[in-house]
């Protein structure tokens, strides 16, 4: 028995030198994370740069533009709008972009002419730009590589933003600011470790962020159970006191039996997160999904229609883009105010589509199922704001699966908007509620950010005051 707990107390202290710089750092991170999120270029933030179209400029419908790309079948996305003062049709094929000038039928080829009037129009203030090249870098992760390659902007503005417009459409795709990036340094990047040498490998970096999570829950786990082990409660130490130790040694003991339970479910469910060794996170909403709920991709009638006619009944538009729900064609408007849905075939704005319509669109997702529907006014436990902030009313359908799918739709702007199924339903409470203490009774914010704030200080204490007693270890054995 004191051979197995030497052997444990020397886990735990080597585990804590390895890796026990990387923990305090992550409850610290997880504080900025909770106010400073990854950049990402926002839909508000579109409103705001994009210049309306001009209806009388738009010479050239989606059918002709779309027969200048030379590609094969049909686009699976369009979308109009500005570029450069100039109205420019866009089409996704295969996970790319492709877009041609709606006034000449030319196709758009981004320059720098077109990546300067772009980010003069997201940074008015901007005194001088520096225009360059890249493929990737260190605030470009995510559903920006489709735009590759990108130009980096950096702007000479009070803001220091650095701006970065997609090589394929001439868009903004993405903005940062000075203060958002430093912020981000301390907040998201350490706390995924998305350093773009290591992240640029996908799946290195998911290993590396596995077992390093995976090694600091063992530390936690070690740790509790020799804080247990060597409470006394009855038979206690000299001087009556419960615990052997003092100084730091106590104050880690201490905070280890208070938070340590906290520590070991906060790090299980960062690990479970990364689904290692198979661990099922749940299914998303596939192509395949999306295809059937449409039902059935773009066709030639859609690229044919008048957009200029629905652009003059619509002034101040900023962008069109096409959407299918049912087999029916709709378009969503986006204008200084947000999105609204717009009927196709007489262009009468919609506040939601037809009952009897979503509700055929959405049973064709799983045709063969029975499927149980209902229009959700509130929160349940799977869809709400929080983290993200997500619109109402919303049909929920539930389909019976061994699965158990359920899809949320959102009638006001057609779209599929979540989904769980059972093992995401796991992921939930694993991740979300876990990690992140999203609970129905802590959702109430300030509530929440006092509750997590706390915690986050006391596990930032225990780790640290480990991270003290490692070193002190170390100089012992220099």
């Amino acid at each position: 028995m004191a051979s197995w707990k030497r052997q444990l107390h020397w886990w735990h202290r080597w585990l804590g030198i390895v890796i026990g710089l990387l923990v305090p750092l992550w409850f610290g991170s997880g504080i900025v994370m909770m106010y400073v999120p990854y950049p990402e270029l926002t839909e508000e933030e579109r409103m705001g740069w994009l210049a309306p179209l001009d209806a009388g400029r738009v010479q050239v419908k989606a059918d002709a533009a779309w027969e200048t790309t030379a590609l094969a079948g049909m686009p699976d996305a369009v979308r109009l709008n500005t570029v450069a003062g100039r109205p420019a049709w866009h089409f996704q094929h295969e996970r790319s972009w492709h877009s041609v000038w709606a006034d000449s039928g030319a196709p758009l080829q981004v320059d720098d002419q077109i990546v300067g009037s772009c980010a003069r129009s997201a940074a008015p203030g901007a005194r001088s730009l520096a225009i360059d090249t890249i493929d990737i870098d260190q605030w470009t992760f995510g559903a920006v590589r489709v735009h590759r390659p990108l130009f980096r902007v950096a702007v000479d503005d009070a803001a220091g933003s650095v701006l970065y417009v997609s090589g394929r459409t001439g868009e903004l795709v993405r903005d940062t600011t000075r203060s958002e990036r430093a912020w981000n340094w301390v907040g998201a990047v350490t706390h995924w470790l998305y350093v773009t040498p290591l992240r640029k490998h996908g799946e290195a970096w998911s290993q590396v962020v596995m077992w390093t999570s995976g090694v600091a829950t063992a530390l936690a786990i070690t740790g509790m159970v020799i804080s247990i082990q060597r409470l006394r409660i009855r038979r206690r130490y000299a001087g009556g006191r419960m615990s052997p130790y003092t100084g730091w040694k106590a104050w880690h003991h201490w905070l280890g039996l208070g938070v340590g339970v906290l520590v070991i479910t906060w790090l299980f469910s960062g690990w479970l997160s990364m689904g290692p060794f198979g661990f099922p996170a749940g299914g998303s909403i596939t192509p395949q999904d999306r295809l059937a709920f449409a039902g059935g991709g773009v066709d030639s009638g859609d690229l044919g229609l008048d957009a200029a006619a629905l652009l003059r009944a619509h002034p101040g538009t900023l962008e069109l883009e096409w959407r299918r729900v049912g087999g029916a064609l709709y378009l969503s408007a986006l204008g200084r105010k947000g999105r609204t849905l717009v009927d196709a075939r007489d262009g009468a704005l919609l506040t939601a589509l037809p009952h009897e319509a979503l509700l055929r669109a959405a049973q064709a997702i799983r045709p063969v199922a029975a499927m149980q529907a209902e229009l959700l006014t509130g929160p349940d436990d799977y869809y709400y704001s929080h983290h993200r902030e997500v619109t109402f009313p919303v049909l929920r359908a539930r389909f019976d699966l061994p699965e158990a799918p359920v899809f949320y739709i959102d009638p006001a702007q057609g779209r599929l908007a979540g989904y769980v199924d059972r093992d995401k339903r796991w992921d939930r409470w694993l991740f979300d509620g876990l990690h992140r203490l999203d609970f129905a009774v802590l959702r109430t914010r300030p509530l929440w950010d006092v509750v997590v704030i706390v915690l986050c200080v006391l596990g930032f204490a225990l780790t640290f005051s480990g991270l003290v007693l490692g070193w002190r270890h170390l100089r012992k054995l220099g």
